[in-house]
This record gives C-alpha cells, structure tokens and sequence, in this order.
C-alpha cells in the first residue's frame, strides 16, 4: 500500500533510473550476477516509484546483512518439480526470494497459458520484495495474478504475544482491459508491515498504538535500520477479537500454509532464520489464470468497468471528493514519482550514502 503519511523534512527526491542504477550496482559489488541484479533493482525501484518506500531502496541494507551473513546463497540451483499439469513447486535452493518468484510466476504463467490455470509453491527461498510486484506481473500478461509469503518472528495469534509468523502479505491483481481500470490489491495480513514500523522509525515518527501489543514497549530497530526481532507485531484487527484480531490471524495462517505445507517448508526454520543469521527459509506461492477460462473477455472487462463506476458514484464521507478502486493510489504516486523523481528520505539517504562509501561504488549522492 502507498505510504500516505507526508514526506520528512530534508526529503531528496532522485531519478528513479540513479536509484536503480545505486541499487543494482550495489548487488553485483556483492557478487550476485548482472541478471539477477537488474532484477532486484527492478523489484525495489518500482515499490518507490508505486510510493512503498518501506519496500524500496530502505530495504538494501537488510539484503546486505543476509548475504554478508552467507545465508543467501548468490548461486543457486533452483529446480521446478512438477505435481500435475497446473501445479508443482520450486526448490529456491536457499537463493534470492526475488529471483525464485520471477521463475516461479513464469511457470504458473506459462502453465495458465497451455491449461487455464497454473499455481506455484516455492520453499528454501528468501525476502521476494513487495507482494504486489508479482501478482501485477502476472496481471499485466493478462492473468489474473495471486502472490503470497510466509516469514517468521513478527506476527501474533489472537491471544498470543510470541511473534511467529512473518507479515505474510497477499496479493490479488485482476486485469481490467484496454483503457479500463486494474484492480490490484496487496496487503499485509498483519495489522501493519514491518517496512511500515521501521520507515515510522526511520522518519522519526511515533508507532501508531495498536500496531504491536500493549504489554510490549517501544520497538527500536538495530544498527542496520531494521526492525528488531523481539518486536511482535498484531495481527490485521488488532488485538483479542472484537476488533476482528481473529480475522487477521486467519488469513495470516491461510497465508502461512498455503506458502508452507504446500512446499513442505517449516514454520520453525523460519522463526530461525528471521534475523538474518541462519537460512530464512521463506516460501511462497503463485498463482496465474486466464479470464477468459471463465467468460468472454470483453464481457469481463465491461462488468469490472460498470462496478467500479457503481462505487466511485456512491455517496462519499464529509470531505472526500473520491473514493479510489485499489491499485489507483499507487498509480497515481508512480505518474508522480516518475515526472519528479523518487522520494529519498534522510535516514534511507544516510544508508545509501554509508553503503556507496563502504562499496567504494563511486556515486555522488
């Protein structure tokens, strides 16, 4: 989701192409290969352009830390097992959640494209960026797009303060056609992204109440920026169940088995390997479907069309002149982001300058 809060004071905003270029030459100084380094510059550069800054360019250091660490493996063997012919999974091999989710949405792609329908589920692998980058992947092929992942060690149960399960943030991308409008949602299951806290953090701004228990203090992130393990953060509700806690706790555990057992990956490997010293363990999953599977596509994109106008003409709250369909806010930041340039905050502005320096890469920022 685009951030909404305003940006800090001493902001800079730079060309999206020198943030990309920054970020893809800091993977190769760290030996991860040209293609798989354009790739992951592409993945972070298009969260800060779609305005999800705590995905973006804040997010290099906590690659950095996994792959100075060795828990990244820079070359992977990364092998596709097939199940039928519209499911399998994909061993990541301990690599780049990044590059194992390109591979694992071409296949669920390229299995939609011969039999309707295709679902990936992929273990071993690690961080794969913001949700929302493969699930429009697929939508912009012209399938409907499903992206989801698990973690360890930061959301709640209802009930529980342990932190357990990771974010595990779904994504669902529907095409809306030629000239129509995509719809295009993705979203934590816990009650804020981790990147939410820490960009909060970062910009000097207090954590919302409600955003990790009240019997936890102030959470603080470490010496790389990043969050700190101990930090439990609720479940999509909040806490208990009047709020719907449950609620969120649910898809957080729909999220969990669907990139788990699927794969055969563990919730306790990744509780593990959420602080970056031993193998992440993430999984994840993919799914691809062709609309027309289901009705004439023209016929599908007229509906989409017609139901969103029923909304955007529904009576609004005092104040508002618009109510938005989901994917728009961040389309509308990327129009910006891309006229005036990518929003650099000072702490995000401090990493890159400390990396640039320690990678002897040169950049004059």
């Amino acid at each position: 989701m685009v951030e909404l809060t305003p940006l800090p004071e001493g902001t800079v905003r730079f060309p999206h192409e020198v943030i990309h270029q920054f970020t893809y030459s800091v993977f190769r100084a760290m030996e991860i290969s040209d293609e798989h380094a354009t790739l992951v510059a592409d993945v972070l550069n298009s969260a800060d352009l779609r305005g999800i800054r705590s995905h973006g360019a804040g997010r290099i250091p906590f690659f950095m830390v996994r792959i100075e660490n060795g828990v990244i493996n820079k070359n992977p063997n990364m092998v596709f097992s097939p199940g039928s012919d519209t499911t399998g999974v994909l061993d990541a091999d301990g690599g780049l959640g990044i590059v194992a989710s390109n591979l694992a949405m071409n296949e669920a792609m390229a299995r939609a494209d011969k039999h309707g329908c295709g679902f990936v589920s992929v273990k071993n692998s690690s961080h794969f960026g913001y949700c929302g980058y493969w699930s429009m992947k697929a939508m912009k092929n012209g399938y409907i797009g499903f992206s989801m992942t698990n973690g360890g060690r930061r959301g709640t149960a209802t009930y529980g303060i342990d932190p357990l399960f990771g974010t595990n943030p779904f994504s669902v991308g529907i095409p809306g056609g030629p000239g129509g409008h995509d719809f295009h949602l993705d979203m934590a299951t816990s009650i804020v992204a981790v990147g939410k806290i820490e960009t909060a953090l970062r910009e000097g701004r207090e954590v919302p109440k409600g955003w990790v228990p009240r019997s936890y203090g102030s959470p603080k992130l470490n010496e790389r920026s990043i969050l700190t393990h101990d930090v439990p953060v609720l479940p999509l509700g909040g806490e208990g169940m009047e709020g719907g806690g449950h609620k969120g706790y649910g898809l957080s555990l729909m999220v969990e088995l669907l990139c788990s057992i699927l794969s055969g990956g563990s919730l306790e490997d990744r509780i593990a390997g959420a602080a970056g010293e031993a193998r992440p363990n993430t999984g994840h999953f993919f799914g691809a479907i062709k609309v027309e599977g289901f009705r004439d596509k023209a016929s599908v994109f007229r509906q989409m069309a017609e139901t969103f106008d029923v909304i955007r003409r529904s009576q609004k709250e005092p104040g508002q002149d618009q109510i938005f369909i989901h994917g728009e806010p961040e389309a509308i930041a990327e129009e910006e982001n891309r006229r005036i340039g990518i929003p650099i905050t000072p702490a995000v502005l401090e990493q890159i300058q400390s990396i640039n320096e320690q990678l002897h890469l040169g950049f004059e920022i």
